[in-house]
């Protein structure tokens, strides 16, 4: 049975990811979302036991993510798509960030290897 403690905190750490990725800090975040900071900062150390989805697909429209990845750490089903390959790895695996994302760019290399 996975730990949701862990899911939360592993929805915190790529929350945390791809707000660097998009070279924001946590004030202009918040401020692209209509969000308190504290509400980011609290999400992004796992702190929030259930993030609104309203929540989530604010911050994943305002960094350019897939909404998809963050419902799946924080333990909402999608019917509408599936998390991506670094988020499931991560979340059924306990594969590191590091690993996850050297699967993804090796996927999508012989990805495109196939389609030639």
């Amino acid at each position: 049975m996975p730990d949701p403690k862990r899911d939360l905190k592993q929805l915190g750490r790529l929350l945390l990811h791809h707000r660097h990725l998009a070279e924001l800090s946590q004030d202009k975040l918040a401020s692209a979302t209509g969000l308190d900071k504290g509400t980011v900062s609290r999400i992004e150390r796992g702190e929030i036991e259930a993030p609104n989805a309203t929540t989530l697909q604010r911050l994943a429209t305002a960094l350019g993510t897939d909404v998809e990845d963050y419902y799946v750490l924080a333990g909402y089903l999608n019917p509408q798509g599936l998390p991506s390959l670094g988020v499931y790895l991560r979340t059924k695996y306990d594969a590191s960030p590091e690993l996850a994302n050297e699967v993804e760019d090796y996927f999508a290399w012989r990805r495109g290897r196939d389609k030639e």
